[in-house]
C-alpha cells in the first residue's frame, strides 16, 4: 500500500512539472512579438497589443485559480503525508507567480492603451 501511495505521488509530481513548464513559458512570451511592438504606430496597433496582454492576464489568473484549487485538493488528500506539504507549497508558489504575471500583463495592456491615445499625434 505504501509503495502504491509513493508511486501515485511521484506520478502526480511529474505531471505537475510537465504541465507547468509549458504554461509558464507561454505566459512569459505572450502572443505579442518583438516585430509587432517595433512596428506599432497607430492606436489600432497598440489596442491589438493591449488586447493580447489582457488575454494573457486572464489566462494567468485562470492558472492561478487552478493551482489554488490544487493546493486545496492536496490539503484534503490522504496517503500523501510525506509529500503533501511540498505539493501544497508548490501549488501556492505557482498561484502567486501566475497572479504576479497577470498583474504585469495588465500593466503592459494599460501602457499600450496610453500609447494608443497619443499615437499619430
Amino acid at each position: 500500500m505504501r509503495v502504491n501511495s509513493m508511486f501515485a505521488a511521484s506520478i502526480i509530481a511529474v505531471g505537475l512539472v510537465l504541465s507547468v513548464s509549458a504554461p509558464i513559458a507561454t505566459a512569459q512570451a505572450a502572443d505579442v512579438t518583438e516585430g509587432q511592438i517595433a512596428a506599432a504606430r497607430t492606436a489600432a496597433d497598440h489596442e491589438v497589443i493591449a488586447a493580447a496582454y489582457d488575454a494573457e492576464a486572464k489566462a494567468a489568473e485562470a492558472k492561478a485559480a487552478e493551482h489554488k484549487s490544487m493546493a486545496s485538493a492536496y490539503r484534503g488528500a490522504t496517503g500523501m503525508k510525506s509529500s503533501r506539504e511540498a505539493l501544497i507549497s508548490h501549488c501556492n508558489r505557482l498561484a502567486t507567480d501566475y497572479r504576479a504575471a497577470a498583474k504585469e500583463y495588465r500593466s503592459l495592456a494599460t501602457a499600450h492603451r496610453a500609447m494608443a491615445k497619443t499615437a499619430g499625434k
